[in-house]
């Protein structure tokens, strides 16, 4: 019996030793999930920010160091970036992309500005007009492309409203000399209203007792829009303009849908260039070499802005 009993004991105590070995191993495999829960929480969002965005550049690489053929693909180096520098069609569509750029982005932010300076006083039906200043901006290109191609139609609304001052119809985006004016227009309606916002909460947050201090001191209306309120947009103004920049170098659903790129070439903007040669033409490796060209460029713009403007994020 007292063998049995002893037997009983040591049985107990190797249950006991089983299950506090148990206990140790959780709580070691909780303490070093609590050590490194902050990055097991944002594993997620950094598999998907890869997938999404380093992936796609890492693959835009490899794609332009490559000419593709119907047989497979052969390595060229950087032969496709060295061919850019002479290749008539890209050079005429950052000429383009250019126009684009500083017409519709200048007007976009002149345009906004002005708006945003005029509802930051006390006019009448101001929530109403701001709710409906930001419907454009809410649209996708694709549906505000749609809409002005009906618009620029022959006969359309506008022929209506100004073939009896031009004469006859105006081929909004059938005539070369009009078309990429066109394409800025319906531009600067879609996203003025984005400057519109962002100058307006600026304008909103310049302390009221500056402006009060300055009228005190007899400072004129020029005087404290230069030196109070000027001040406090510098770096909202510079990131609109970034923003906008950025956006407008990579437009495509608009000239897609209203010209294709045409006439000829007078609206044949970077983006277009690399979809026709990649998808027209079949030649994805220089088109993935315009892209990481493009990509530079707005690297190199985005830097200029900020370094000149001496602002910081």
């Amino acid at each position: 019996m007292a063998t049995d009993s002893s037997d009983a004991l040591t049985s107990g105590g190797g249950a006991d030793a089983v299950v506090s070995e148990d206990d140790g191993l959780a709580a070691r495999v909780l303490l070093w999930a609590d050590d490194r829960l902050r990055w097991l929480l944002t594993l997620p969002a950094v598999l998907i920010l890869f997938a999404l965005t380093f992936y796609p550049l890492l693959r835009a690489i490899e794609m332009s160091m490559h000419n593709y053929v119907p047989s497979g693909r052969e390595f060229v180096g950087a032969s496709n970036f060295v061919n850019l520098a002479s290749n008539e069609a890209f050079l005429n569509s950052l000429t383009v992309t250019g126009k684009f750029i500083g017409l519709a982005v200048g007007i976009e932010f002149l345009l906004g500005f002005g708006i945003a300076l005029l509802l930051n006083k006390k006019i009448k039906l101001r929530g109403l007009w701001q709710t409906l200043i930001l419907v454009p901006m809410i649209l996708s290109p694709t549906v505000v492309g749609l809409i002005w191609r009906l618009m620029y139609a022959p006969n359309g609304l506008l022929d209506y409203i100004f073939a009896p001052l031009a004469g006859g119809n105006v081929g909004w985006i059938s005539e070369p000399n009009v078309a990429l004016y066109s394409v800025i227009l319906t531009d600067v309606w879609q996203w003025t209203p984005l400057v519109v916002l962002v100058m307006f909460a600026g304008l909103q947050s310049v302390p009221d007792h500056l402006r009060e201090a300055a009228i005190m001191d007899g400072a004129s209306r020029r005087q404290r829009f230069v030196d109070i309120t000027l001040p406090y947009l510098k770096s909202l103004i510079v990131l609109i303009l970034i923003i906008r920049l950025v956006d407008a170098l990579r437009v495509f659903a608009k000239v897609y849908i209203l010209t294709r790129g045409g006439p000829g070439s007078a609206t044949n903007v970077v983006s277009m260039e690399m979809y026709r040669t990649a998808f027209r033409f079949s030649n994805f490796g220089e088109a993935a070499a315009m892209a990481l060209s493009l990509l530079v460029i707005v690297i190199l713009l985005a830097m200029t802005f900020v370094k000149t403007a001496g602002v910081e994020f």
